[in-house]
């Protein structure tokens, strides 16, 4: 799939170039961006705000 000997196209020029060097590797990117944080644990003592926040929050999806 990968073949060093060949001209690589300019697509993948501005990769490396935006990468360092490095491959990109999408399953990585996927995992790490899947994640979504807690909607009450930053805020574990509670308040207020929060009764407006945290509704507001999950029905974005912002969080789980």
């Amino acid at each position: 799939m990968y073949n060093p000997s060949r001209q690589r196209s300019l697509s993948e020029l501005a990769n490396e170039q935006l990468n360092g060097g490095q491959r990109r590797d999408r399953v990585a990117e996927g995992v790490a961006g899947a994640g979504k944080p807690d909607c009450i644990g930053p805020n574990a003592g509670g308040s207020l705000v929060s009764l407006i926040t945290i509704p507001i929050a999950v029905a974005m999806d912002k969080c789980k």
